[in-house]
């Protein structure tokens, strides 16, 4: 309605308001009722249009944050998988470490008393 207002003719307008003639009657007051009514769903059918469109924007922010959401899980989930591996391999060097350090012990504590009881 709104658009065709700005650029109406006389034919246009006929079908937007009417027949511009004198009104007089209860004929009149039909009409006049029935065109309120159309106005009032006009004016509903325009807020519920705002609000798909509001709606569909809305839903357009969801899926990207969705979006960023699923690439920063991706991301967690291998540098987990790195960490997870790299503690693995520092614990496997740590007990490698610790073994060494006692069979050195062993020999230093070991290797006097074989030699003390074999000479």
């Amino acid at each position: 309605r709104n658009l065709l207002e700005e650029d109406s003719d006389e034919e246009e307008d006929f079908f937007l308001r009417g027949p511009s003639g004198p009104r007089f009657g209860p004929r009149n007051d039909k009409i006049r009722h029935v065109q309120n009514q159309v106005d009032e769903v006009i004016d509903v059918m325009q807020e519920n249009i705002t609000k798909v469109i509001e709606r569909g924007e809305r839903l357009d922010d969801l899926q990207d944050k969705s979006e960023s959401l699923s690439d920063n899980a991706t991301a967690f989930s291998n540098r987990a998988k790195q960490l997870r591996r790299q503690m693995w391999w520092r614990g496997c060097k740590m007990k490698a470490i610790i073994a060494l350090v006692a069979f050195i012990l062993l020999l230093v504590i070991i290797v006097p008393i074989v030699l003390k009881y074999h000479t």
